[in-house]
């Protein structure tokens, strides 16, 4: 679950930020005397607009002043939305938090194997910053003296944009990389790997995506579900 020394506690009912605030110039519409508000590719791109995207377009008064709202867009989803489309994929609903009147909630799943975890948190940014609330990782494997099996789990990770989360029974990975300049990203080469198994009674790794759901479909995330499950059955084979 995402968060932050500053996040307000889950149930607090709080003031909600603005996901983007910007200023646009509007631009002349064809040859008509209308003007047209544009957006380039990477803000279609972040929040879903297409040419054939319909949203709809409310004239507000807020203090005074008048104001447009465009709703609808389809960036992201709501926990309505994902209960549904997971009913439909057969998972497994593991732990569940709503509260529709500070409109946070909380929903983890398992898919029908049983091997994928799905986590989503509802805050897709904090203190203006986006933030990866969507949280994909398959169950870890044991790969205690098994090189080439954790080399085919590195492969399978960059071939399905995920990355490979290790970890031992003693912990002498996690304090390795506290110890040295290293990205926590990092995985151990060979040399490491088999000093690893020789210290320690089990090494183990999995696969994790982590996105943001201003960026992700209900259909992306079944496709990191389905990457996650053949990348496994592809290592186990």
């Amino acid at each position: 679950m995402s968060g932050s020394g500053e996040q307000t506690k889950r149930g607090e009912k709080r003031e909600k930020e603005p996901v983007d605030s910007f200023s646009k110039e509007l631009s002349p519409s064809g040859n008509s005397d209308g003007v047209a508000l544009h957006f380039d590719a990477a803000f279609a791109s972040e929040y879903g607009l297409d040419p054939d995207t319909e949203v709809e377009v409310k004239v507000v008064e807020k203090d005074g002043d008048i104001a447009f709202e465009i709703e609808n867009i389809p960036a992201g989803f709501t926990s309505d939305e994902l209960r549904e489309f997971a009913e439909r994929q057969g998972w497994e609903k593991t732990d569940e938090y709503i509260n529709p009147d500070a409109d946070e909630w909380y929903l983890t799943y398992r898919n029908s194997e049983g091997d994928v975890r799905i986590e989503i948190d509802s805050e897709s940014r904090i203190n203006g910053n986006v933030v990866n609330n969507v949280i994909i990782e398959g169950n870890p494997i044991d790969v205690t003296g098994d090189y080439d099996k954790f080399a085919r789990l590195c492969a399978a990770a960059q071939r399905k944009e995920a990355r490979v989360r290790v970890d031992d029974s003693e912990g002498n990975w996690e304090r390795l990389k506290a110890s040295v300049t290293r990205d926590t990203d990092d995985i151990p080469d060979e040399e490491t790997f088999e000093q690893l198994s020789e210290v320690t009674d089990t090494v183990v790794a999995q696969l994790v995506c982590q996105k943001t759901s201003l960026n992700t479909s209900l259909k992306d995330l079944k496709e990191v579900v389905d990457a996650i499950e053949e990348a496994y059955e592809s290592v186990e084979d």
